[in-house]
Order: C-alpha cells, then structure tokens, then sequence
C-alpha cells in the first residue's frame, strides 16, 4: 500500500497531518465505520480525499452545501486528482451521460447532495458501482436537534444498505452529545470508531460586549486593531451600511450573497492578500475560508445558534497565535430574535399559501418542476403576491432545508419574452428553412405559453438545446423584437431555485408542516441556550461554550468577558468607582470614551455603569453618553 506520509506530501504538499486526521484514515482503511467530530479549520476533508487516493474503486462524499462542493472538486482537479460532482441535469448533460462518466472514467471522488442520492436512477447506478467508502460531510444535518437539520440526509441510511460492505465516515464540526447519538442511530453506523478532537480553542478570548452605541465601539475596536479581521452583520442591508460608514478610514471590503461570482471572487483575493484588511459579511462569507491570520471576529448581532458562533468565531487565530471573538450586544436583543426566528415563522396556512404563490409565479403546474432551475427576483415576487418579504424568506429557507429545493444567492439576468403575433402569423414566418427560424421553432417547442404571456427564459439551457452561443441568440432575439414579433425584457434576478420535488402540495407539503411545530422549539432552546452564554458573567465564556458541547472545563480561561476570568481586588474597584465618578462630574461621556480614559479593565468599567443604570444613578442622552441623574 502506498505510505499515507508520501501521498500527504505529493498531493498536498504537507510534511504531516493535523491532529486526529491519521487515525480517522487509518480506521477507514480498516473498514470500519467512523465519526470524526473535528472544530472549524481541522482539515475534515482530507479524511476522505486521501484514501481516495490509496487503493481502487470510487469514494462517494454526501454533502449538502453545493458551492463547497463544486470548489472542492476545482482544488481537486488542480491537484491531479480526478473528482466529479452531479450537476443539475441538462438535455445535453443528462443525470445518465454523467453516471456513464462516472462508470467509465478515471474518476476517484464523485460529490453528491443528499436530495440528488434520494433519485432512484442515481442509488441504483452507485449501488452498481465499486464504492469503497461513503463520507456524509456535514453529519450533524441528519438529527432534528442539529442546527442545519435537512429531512434528505434520513435517507442516507436506506442506500448504505445496498453497499453493506462500504465503511460509512460521518465528518461534522458542531455536535452536541444529543446529536452524537443522532447520526450513530440514524446512519446506522456499525460500532463506530469516534475520534473527537476537543471543541476547545484556547487561544481565542471570547468577549460579550455590552453596549448600546456599536458603532462607536467598533470604531473604537479598529482604531485599535491593525490585523485582519472578519465584521459578521445580520442582513445585506447592514453590511452595505456598515461599508460606507468605515470604506474612508479603514481598508475594508463587504460580501454577502446579493453581489456576483465575479465580485466575491475579487472582494475574497483582496482579503486574502490583505489589500483590505477588514472583511464586513453576512453568513455567506466563511464557507471554506482558511485564512490562518485572522485576529479579530467581531459579531454586530447574535447570531442564530450557538452552533453558529462557534463555527464563525473559530475563524479566528487558525494558525494557534492569540486571537479575539467579540460580540456586541445590544438592549432586548433577544426578544428581537424572538421575533425574527421565532414569531417570523410561517404558519401551515402561510407556508402553504407561499409555496403555491412560488409555484403560480414560475408557472409551475401539478406534478411539473422536477430536476428544473428557475430564477426569481425576490422582491417582485414578494410584491406580486403582497408576502411580507422577512416572511417569504423564512420560508424559502426553511423549504432549502426540508428538500424541496436548493436554493442560492445569484446575480443574474434573465429574459422576459412573449410573441406578439398571431399563431398562424407565427407559423407562417418559422416557414422559411434558415437558422433563425430552427432556432425559434425550438423555442416555441419549448416554452409552448410566450404567446400567450411572457415568460422567463433560460438562455443557459436554450443555448445547450439549440447548441447555438448566447450571444447569437441574444441577436436573433433582439432582431425579432426590431421586426415587432415579440417584446423582450431584460430582468435582473437575485435567487437561484433548483427544484429537487414536482409539485404537489398534499403530498409534498404534509409531512413539513407536522416538523414545522418542532422546528420552532427547537429554535426556541437554541436561543435560550445563546443568551444565557451571553448573559451569564458568573463563569468563564470559554467553559461556558464547551459544556454546551458536552465538554467538561473547569479552569477559567483568564481572557474572556467574565468576571469570574478577572479577579480584581477590593481597593482597586473602590478606585474604579472615584475615578468613574469624577469624570462623569465632569461631563457626559460615552462608554467608549470612559473604557479609553480609565486605567481599567472594560468589564469592569461596564459592570459598574450597569449597576449605577440599574440603580437609576445614570441615564443616557441621545448622544448614548453617560449623565449622572441629578439629586
């Protein structure tokens, strides 16, 4: 057998594995049934691509994340090493042309989701196929109580059984003991080897920042940092804002899933190479990013779990240097989560109605839409069919996650046309044997409905039917419309949906809405168990955050928020109170500028405030500055 050493070095160019990734390795080659649970930035991925590479036959990877798929499949193919990944079937890409690729290529790596494994045509060719080990990347999304649970990632179990000799490796970076035992039971894993690495990173400082001027602390935090750093914001729109307020004094770029492939390609390389040093993102930015360096991950919000925080926050000091994990907290922003992730829920009647508006929008009829990509503008469908747009959007996601569809951020353009002629006019004029008329006898065939309303285009796909460039069919397109034979509109889109289900609402639908009421309590504890993270200043941050996970820490960490981290003497605090107090004698000033002044700890500092607010001994005035309230 090839040394794993040698294989390491020539593919990869490493002298040696991280922690816990040669054993994982070593436990598959034996074909045994394994779980590696590996932090953020552990190298998951390598545990199956290498012994890929160690004998004959082909590794089969489940994940459902399609854009870290596709660019697992570019490195791979960089590196010499053959791997494929199921695309949406096309006429001239067919799910049959790619499993006879599949079959009868060199290919040692094929990628799947979870929706795609559920085709019956595509278990039952893989079942045929020499697989030597099953991977499910991203195990965690198997159990209800994970914090990604998608419903297709059950039916894993059903073809592992038409492979009873292939070792199975379940891969996840967060998982509670909970859900442990949920991907054990539910993948039907045969007395499995786990290799867990501890969910411990000590070498970043987990901070809660209470403020209620974030601006004004972040501005504080950048003056004062000067080495990359990730700015994690709730929305778009907060991104966008947050760019503006600082793209004058501070190198930064933004990134959220609104902007172009082409766009975060070069807004990540200027990150990368630090032109800018400051990355402001959604959620959509940290999918495979392993920037070694990053010192600082600043959270403007909560985010959805704990789950998640762990996961951003660990993008911090990858490369084991010290490093920081800031969260800014603001007033009720709890109950402001309640309302968004919990009260914004649709209901069964909303979420019905929002699938059928979808499929009436698209012109998708009963038992249509299978296998099928479609384009939509957000927000005009939200306005077409008057749905609270926060609403809609829950809904899209939480449909992503039951299967229905994959869906994804996309700038795009698309086409809006409608023939304006008569049928027979129509007829008459696709008469004469040309170029032109073949190509628009194609399209008529295939949207049968653009003369009696206009209808969205897919010009990928027309120009994969009529294997003619898009720009010739942008020409003839723009000709006929010159010659008053259709109106043609342009339309920009912003969602991409890859419908994985025909429609069909009674079927389709029932089993979601009997999860929908388990969903929301799930949702529920995962926000409970963030703010009592949040709000308990008793115990160590860091302790806090590993017990969740089921990891037992006494120790305090000695730089986190917690007061129970910074033990401060009595005569120290009574100085903190008089020096606290003369300056505030002296004029109204904000948390920030009395953290700047003070030869204090921060915490500290913001305790006292708290308590004097509490006591009614202070107030804020519009400008989120200190006053003391007068006697």
């Amino acid at each position: 057998m090839k040394s794993l050493e040698n294989t390491l070095k020539r593919y990869w160019g490493f002298d040696r594995f991280r922690p816990l990734q040669k054993e994982i390795i070593h436990s598959i080659i034996e074909g045994k049934d394994t779980i590696g649970l590996l932090p953020t930035g552990g190298g998951k991925s390598l545990c199956y691509q290498l012994p890929a590479l160690m004998g004959e036959g082909i590794t089969v990877v489940v994940s459902p994340l399609i854009a870290l798929m596709q660019d697992q499949v570019k490195q791979l193919k960089e590196r010499k090493i053959p791997a494929l990944m199921l695309e949406r079937p096309t006429p001239h890409h067919s799910l049959e042309k790619q499993l006879d690729n599949l079959a009868y290529g060199p290919f040692k790596i094929l990628f799947v989701s979870p929706e795609r494994l559920q085709n019956s045509l595509v278990s039952e060719r893989l079942s045929k196929l020499p697989v030597t080990l099953l991977a499910v990347d991203e195990a965690h999304c198997v159990s209800e109580w994970g914090h990604d649970f998608r419903p297709a990632f059950l039916a894993i179990r059903n073809f592992r059984e038409n492979l009873p000799k292939t070792p199975l490796l379940a891969l996840t970076a967060t998982a509670t003991p909970t859900v442990l035992q949920d991907i054990k039971k539910l993948l039907g894993l045969q007395s499995p080897s786990l290799f867990q690495a501890s969910f411990d990173r000590p070498n970043i400082a987990y901070h809660i920042d209470k403020t209620s001027d974030k601006i004004g602390r972040l501005k504080t935090i950048l003056a004062q940092d000067s080495e990359p750093c990730i700015i994690y914001c709730r929305t778009r729109k907060q991104t966008e804002a947050l760019y503006h307020q600082f793209k004058d004094i501070h190198a930064v770029a933004y990134f959220h899933g609104g902007i172009s492939e082409e766009e975060k390609k070069e807004r990540l390389q200027d990150w990368l190479k630090e032109t800018k040093r400051v990355m402001i993102a959604t959620l959509a930015f940290g999918m495979g990013i392993d920037k070694p360096n990053v010192r600082h991950v600043i959270h403007m919000s909560p985010p959805e779990s704990l789950e998640h925080y762990y996961q951003e926050s660990g993008r911090a000091g990858r490369d084991g240097a010290l490093a920081k994990a800031t969260l800014l907290l603001g007033t009720n922003e709890f109950d402001q989560m309640r309302r968004q992730f919990l009260e914004a829920l649709p209901t069964k009647t909303e979420l019905t109605h929002f699938y059928k508006s979808l499929c009436n929008y698209l012109h998708i009829g009963y038992g249509e839409g299978q296998e099928q990509r479609f384009y939509i503008h957000f927000q005009e469908f939200c306005a077409q069919y008057q749905l609270p747009p926060y609403k809609a959007l829950q809904a899209i996601h939480l449909l992503d996650r039951e299967g229905l569809w994959q869906w994804r951020s996309l700038y795009r353009e698309q086409i809006h046309l409608q023939f304006l002629a008569s049928r027979q006019q129509i007829l008459e004029w696709l008469q004469s044997n040309t170029e032109r008329s073949a190509f628009f006898q194609l399209l008529w065939r295939r949207y049968p409905r653009v003369i009696q309303h206009a209808q969205e285009i897919d010009l990928e796909l027309l120009a994969n039917i009529c294997e003619l460039p898009q720009k010739k069919i942008i020409r003839y397109l723009n000709e006929a419309k010159i010659d008053g034979w259709l109106s043609l509109e342009w339309v920009r889109s912003d969602s991409c949906l890859e419908w994985m289900h025909p429609r069909e609402e009674p079927y389709t639908l029932a089993p979601i809405l009997h999860r929908l009421q388990n969903r929301i309590e799930q949702k529920r504890k995962k926000i409970e168990a963030l703010e009592y993270f949040c709000s308990n200043n008793d115990h160590c941050k860091r302790n806090l955050l590993l017990a969740y996970f089921g990891e037992e820490k006494n120790e305090p960490c000695h730089h986190c928020s917690a007061q129970s981290c910074h033990s401060t003497s009595h005569e120290e605090m009574e100085n903190l109170h008089k020096e606290l107090m003369a300056c505030l004698q002296k004029e109204p000033l904000s948390t920030e500028a009395l953290i700047a002044q003070l030869p204090y700890s921060k915490e500290n500092i913001i305790l006292i405030l708290q308590a004097w607010a509490e006591a009614q001994k202070l107030t804020q005035n519009k400008n989120y500055q200190w006053e003391l309230t007068p006697p």
